[in-house]
């Protein structure tokens, strides 16, 4: 760094100042006071002194005793701060005229000066530069436009902005734009492009609310800022009393916030077809999560691959990002149930990566979700109902963690509150992945009911798993339809040549109730599964 590229003293304590005033420094208050402690110290000449020890003892309150072998305290916020850090510059401060760099393997920050003239000469505006998308999952939740004709009645179209914005923040992997960095757009025309680049933010969620003494109308828009284009609209009408406004307003919010910002919602979705068209030279760590997502929706080996390769890359990039860590566990307890490619160990393995997540990530709902998937495929019931009960409780609202805890509630035997989850997940965000019709299925072959078994099968749609064509066969061949059934056993045979010898190991990393097993392969054998499968 040259001499001419370095601020003043007084312009990194500007820049401090600047940070730490902004909504958009999404730090909390421990690391705010991490980051005026590192500069402070730099600035003062104490930069060697800056190591993990002196940051625990000074900032944490750590005794004079402490090992930062054994408390991961200092690590683990300093990768925390550098996301804080990374969001704030991709938003409010991306035209700052200083930018501060905490690099890692280390806790010395780094000052630069970012030049960059507009045709007068000044540095840009806050704005940003048209035409330039936020790249990180965010959106705004824009003020609702009360169109009942009575001011009176605002405070129900303020409640619910607010409550759709409480709703999305639940979601830790979307960035939620402060409420009051929106209100001074407030029954205003905007540009959803223009109002995007200011507010840092790639989606706004705008409405109305038409409310009279009988029933509320609220019609909801998601747009995406950088093509101003509406990707989904609804408009939910419902009787109402003065006794159940915020019972309304909390059933509207949970609806429209399951479909937008669900695992497999609207954002995720989207932000996902990008991420693929990506070379693997340009991914960034939030890339590596896209990948994942689209994994989720696909379930074959490329897909698999190329998500684990991006995990990996990502916590070379970041190794304290504990989504990415748990996701890692994800997919290694996938591979052990589905067999993508060969893995040594893939269930301890992802025991270690989920136990990871958890430990960087200690709130984040899906990295809890993916340890009470391993303790799932271990066959642990007792601590994968503890922890899905403790998942559940982060967000019980979550279409995709509250459904898949029933998913597989519903596949150890706890029929009823299983299903009971699982279709309040599939209500809340009709995007469910069309394997959650597993469940159901094994639950009415349970009980005899073939037909509706078969409707289940049909659903599940994922004809290159070996489930697919095994659930039909097996219904088909319970209810006699034998020319049916003999076609998906040679689907199924084509998909896992070795399924007579293999076909109860692999059935049994998913169906954990006794005897449910050998009727599956009662069906399956009426079906023309010959020989004695072991």
């Amino acid at each position: 760094m040259t001499a001419d590229n370095k601020p003043t003293p007084k312009k990194i304590q500007s820049q401090l100042e600047r940070i730490l005033q902004s909504i958009e420094f999404r730090a909390s208050d421990k690391q705010r006071n991490f980051l005026r402690f590192v500069i402070n110290e730099a600035l003062e000449g104490r930069s060697p002194q800056l190591k993990g020890y002196t940051i625990a003892v000074s900032v944490y309150g750590r005794s004079q005793g402490f090992d930062p072998q054994v408390d991961p305290i200092v690590r683990v916020e300093a990768g925390r701060l550098r996301r804080a850090l990374d969001h704030y510059y991709l938003t409010a401060g991306k035209n700052d005229p200083v930018r501060i760099k905490i690099p890692k393997g280390g806790y010395v920050p780094e000052f630069q000066i970012v030049r960059k003239p507009t045709s007068e000469g000044a540095l840009p505006s806050s704005g940003g530069d048209a035409g330039t998308a936020p790249v990180d999952p965010s959106i705004a939740v824009m003020p609702l436009i009360n169109l009942s004709g009575n001011n009176r009645q605002e405070y129900f179209a303020e409640g619910l902005t607010e409550e759709l914005t409480t709703e999305l923040a639940r979601y830790q992997d979307i960035r939620v734009i402060a409420s009051q960095s929106t209100l001074r757009f407030k029954d205003q025309e905007f540009e959803p492009g223009a109002i995007g680049r200011d507010l840092g933010a790639r989606y706004l969620l705008k409405g109305s609310v038409r409310k009279d003494e009988k029933s509320v109308k609220v019609s909801i828009q998601l747009l995406d800022t950088s093509t101003e284009e509406q990707i989904w609209g609804e408009s939910y009408k419902r009787d109402q009393t003065a006794a159940d406004l915020i019972a309304v307003q909390e059933e509207i919010s949970r609806s429209a916030i399951g479909i937008i910002a669900d695992q497999y919602g609207l954002i995720n979705r989207g932000m996902s077809k990008e991420s693929r068209k990506k070379a693997p030279a340009d991914f960034r760590a939030y890339d590596a999560i896209l990948q994942f997502y689209h994994y989720e929706t696909e379930l074959t080996p490329a897909a698999f691959k190329a998500a684990l390769s991006a995990l990996e890359q990502a916590i070379e990039i970041d190794p304290e990002y504990g989504l990415a860590w748990s996701m890692l566990g994800h997919l290694h307890a996938d591979n052990y149930a589905l067999e993508f490619c060969k893995i040594e160990e893939p269930l301890e393995k992802a025991l270690t990566f989920a136990q990871k997540g958890v430990a960087l990530a200690p709130e984040n709902q899906f990295a809890r979700d993916a340890l009470t998937l391993v303790h799932f495929h271990r066959s642990d019931k007792d601590l994968f109902l503890q922890h899905a009960d403790e998942t559940i409780a982060l967000n019980p609202n979550s279409p995709y963690i509250v459904g898949v805890a029933g998913w597989h509630m519903v596949l150890f035997g706890e029929w009823d509150r299983g299903l009971d989850l699982l279709k309040k997940g599939m209500t809340l965000n009709p995007y469910h992945p069309s394997w959650f019709h597993l469940a159901p299925f094994m639950y009415h072959y349970h009980r005899n009911e073939y037909e509706n078994a078969y409707s289940e099968a049909l659903k599940f749609n994922f004809p290159e798993l070996y489930l697919d064509p095994m659930m039909r066969a097996a219904a088909l061949g319970q209810l006699g339809r034998l020319s049916d059934a003999n076609t998906a056993m040679d689907q199924l045979l084509q998909s896992e040549p070795d399924f007579l010898n293999q076909g109860r190991r692999l059935v049994g990393r998913y169906i954990k109730v006794e005897g449910l097993i050998d009727r599956i392969f009662d069906g399956l054998r009426k079906a023309g599964l010959a020989g004695g499968e072991s």
